[in-house]
């Protein structure tokens, strides 16, 4: 449970909800890039440099997962009335 809480600190410590669904996916992307890149230069998985791209993308996965959640709920408030 705490590691949720932490996460949803995350999410208000970094507010990028303002973020288009698309500037979103395109910041996870270019994470992604970074990650595979650093890990062709040899980059061990679990050095520092990872574990900070790894937890943004957390953060950002996160934010997606709430988005989404939030949206369901919004549908089948609508199919309830």
């Amino acid at each position: 449970m705490g590691e949720l809480v932490s996460r949803k600190e995350d999410y208000a410590r970094y507010d990028i909800n303002h973020f288009s669904d698309e500037a979103l996916t395109n910041a996870m992307k270019n994470i992604q890039n970074q990650m595979e890149e650093a890990v062709q230069q040899g980059e061990s998985l679990t050095s520092e440099y990872m574990v900070q791209l790894s937890q943004q993308l957390d953060t950002y996965v996160l934010i997606a997962q709430i988005r989404k959640m939030r949206r369901a709920n919004e549908k089948s408030l609508l199919f309830e009335v």
